[in-house]
């Protein structure tokens, strides 16, 4: 039952996009190594991601990146594909069409596009977010930029929408490396966890799929 309302849930994406729950729904996932502040910095690095949905073997799925090890705020984490807004993109939208295409050899163009979510700023790495929603044929093969992308995570929505599949973890802060804090995170598995900016991105697009799922159910 839950696969045939999220049928219908996609369907319906394009409108439900049009309304967004904002950050009240980022909010329920949020997790952050150092505090929000007050006002977004006026040097907050524009950047743009892409929430890549394809159906595979009858269930819908979702696109998460594992980032490669390295220094960088975000290094081995579970992302979507996207980065930075470059000189030579047109738009944000341009910049997530770019990323996906760079970071996993998924090619989209704005036909494709459904809509997107609400900005959210990034403290640790200053970066002010911008998603994307897109549907795609299911990927055959990702071409991995491997410098970035250590593998790629193919999610189901059901996962998603599980309950059971929300937890929490400990994580230090940025700025008190010898405190531990608990955030709240999704599960993909018994060692895989997504928290922190992605979590929060999760949670919206969990609220518009649940508008219509939880009325079929």
């Amino acid at each position: 039952m839950l696969s045939a309302s999220i049928d219908y849930t996609i369907q319906q994406l394009p409108t439900l996009l049009k309304d967004l729950p904002g950050k009240s729904a980022q909010e329920r996932m949020a997790g952050r190594v150092v505090a929000l502040p007050a006002a977004i910095p006026s040097n907050a690095k524009l950047s743009a991601v892409m929430i890549l949905l394809f159906k595979k073997a009858s269930y819908w799925h979702l696109c998460l990146i594992k980032r490669a090890e390295n220094k960088g705020a975000h290094s081995g984490q579970f992302a979507f594909p996207g980065g930075s807004l470059d000189e030579s993109d047109a738009s944000l939208l341009h910049t997530a069409i770019r990323e996906t295409n760079e970071e996993i050899g998924v090619p989209l163009n704005e036909e494709q596009i459904i809509g997107s979510l609400t900005p959210l700023y990034i403290p640790v790495s200053n970066f002010m977010v911008h998603p994307f929603v897109a549907y795609c044929d299911a990927p055959i093969n990702y071409a991995l930029q491997i410098e970035e992308v250590a593998f790629v995570k193919e999610l189901k929505l059901e996962h998603l929408l599980n309950p059971l599949n929300k937890t929490k973890t400990s994580i230090r802060l940025r700025d008190a490396p010898n405190t531990e804090i608990e955030v709240p995170a999704y599960k993909i598995s018994d060692t895989e966890l997504i928290w922190g900016a992605t979590a929060m991105i999760l949670a919206e697009f969990e609220v518009i799929l649940s508008r219509t799922t939880a009325q079929i159910i």
